[in-house]
């Protein structure tokens, strides 16, 4: 347009002047079809953008959360932001260990997640052979299996072991009356009680232990051939599981287990589903290595306990009331947008993980990954903290450092 005019909007009223020297940094390396360069919009002395590095990743998580526990800021005040959501537990984990609230902005809480959930109500059944609603919530994942079926199952085991689910699984008591006589109806004669007690020989086709094919719960007419592999998928974790005490070998029994392998393929295969009904294989498969990947980070934590029963109250207890309401926010750097905080940590900041090298390779960019590193980094109005972690023991990775780090001057290429 002839005599058209720019105006730019480039007065930054959120952070200090040391931030912003950063960001401009970092973002010139974008080519600009219009110059652009903030300039400071707030007077006064602020602590200027460190770095912290770790040798592990866990130890970056853990360390974070300790500053926040004494730093001076109100921990709503307080954000920590991430490229990738699979930071955001070993986060989550570490501010709940310290007993820091958390708000996450644009995701599921590591604690109230389903397979996280579905590991706890396994668990729960263990430390709790009482406890009818894991055994409920479990059985939710077993095809043809609802919530009054598993009711049932759960008293005819609960009969069986006098009480107590587990023994009811591992060592049932043959000469209890696992079912209700039920009153003759002599309009029906003979064939009246066929309604609740089967045979047994369907279940021959599967490879069942010897023990196991002669429980009485596989008598149920109502449990389906699906049902009974689950629940000897669930006798097999209990009969392994017996053995341990701690915690870490618990989590690692379950992460060997088909019970849970059951499970995980059956959340994986619903989040993979497409509106049309078909079962996209590449996202399944993604989304089997997150559940493996929480999973990983709960067997971190069991580390930090030697009682079973404490780390199950840990991850159980008031889940709700500490990733809700107040507290630190955690926040993807999209979720970040708009947003502005007094203290703010940019975690992870390793090559490939920020820039996500994997996001750029399915159609994005550098300079997108420039970009929303600037936005990160431009949430800070006081003070920002930029950290990252040498190694991950997990997916047993070597990092360096990112090259925003680089140019910025704050980190230089292998160290």
């Amino acid at each position: 347009f002839a005599d058209a005019k720019i105006y730019a909007l480039n007065i930054n009223y959120r952070s200090s002047s040391a931030i912003l020297a950063l960001a401009n940094k970092v973002i010139a390396n974008n080519p600009r079809l219009y110059e652009k360069k903030l300039v400071v919009g707030r007077e006064g002395k602020f602590n200027s953008p460190k770095l912290l590095v770790y040798n592990e990743l866990f130890d970056q998580y853990s360390n974070i959360a300790q500053i926040i526990a004494v730093s001076k800021y109100k921990k709503e005040n307080i954000a920590i932001i991430f490229r990738n959501n699979s930071s955001a537990d070993g986060l989550e984990v570490a501010l709940r260990e310290l007993g820091i609230g958390s708000k996450r902005k644009g995701g599921v809480s590591f604690f109230e997640s389903r397979e996280v959930r579905a590991a706890m109500d396994l668990l729960g059944i263990l430390i709790n052979p009482k406890d009818i609603m894991a055994f409920i919530h479990v059985c939710e994942y077993a095809k043809g299996v609802g919530a009054a079926l598993s009711k049932e199952i759960f008293e005819v085991l609960s009969k069986v072991g006098h009480g107590d689910v587990v023994r009811g699984f591992l060592q049932p008591d043959d000469s209890v009356e696992a079912f209700a006589k039920k009153t003759k109806n002599y309009q029906l004669g003979l064939f009246d009680e066929l309604d609740e007690v089967g045979e047994k020989s369907r279940f021959a086709k599967f490879n069942f232990s010897e023990k196991f094919f002669a429980h009485p719960v596989l008598k149920m007419q109502k449990l389906s051939e699906s049902g009974g592999q689950f629940l000897y998928e669930i006798y097999n974790f209990l009969n392994a599981a017996k053995r341990h005490s701690r915690p870490t070998s618990l989590i690692e029994d379950l992460k060997n287990s088909k019970i849970y392998a059951l499970i995980a393929d059956n959340l994986a295969t619903k989040r993979a589903t497409q509106k049309n009904g078909n079962v996209d294989e590449t996202l399944k498969k993604e989304a089997l290595e997150r559940i493996a990947g929480k999973l990983e980070v709960l067997g971190e934590l069991a580390k930090n306990y030697s009682e079973t029963e404490k780390f199950y109250n840990f991850i159980t207890l008031g889940s709700s009331e500490m990733s809700s309401g107040e507290g630190v926010n955690l926040l993807s750097v999209h979720a970040s947008k708009g947003l502005e905080f007094d203290l703010v940590f940019v975690v992870d900041l390793a090559q490939n993980r920020f820039p996500n090298l994997k996001l750029m390779s399915m159609g994005g960019s550098l300079e997108e990954e420039r970009r929303l590193f600037y936005v990160a980094v431009t949430r800070a109005r006081d003070e920002l903290i930029l950290s990252y972690a040498k190694y991950d023991k997990i997916k047993k990775i070597n990092y360096q450092p990112s090259q925003f780090l680089i140019e910025a001057g704050m980190a230089s290429a292998g160290i």
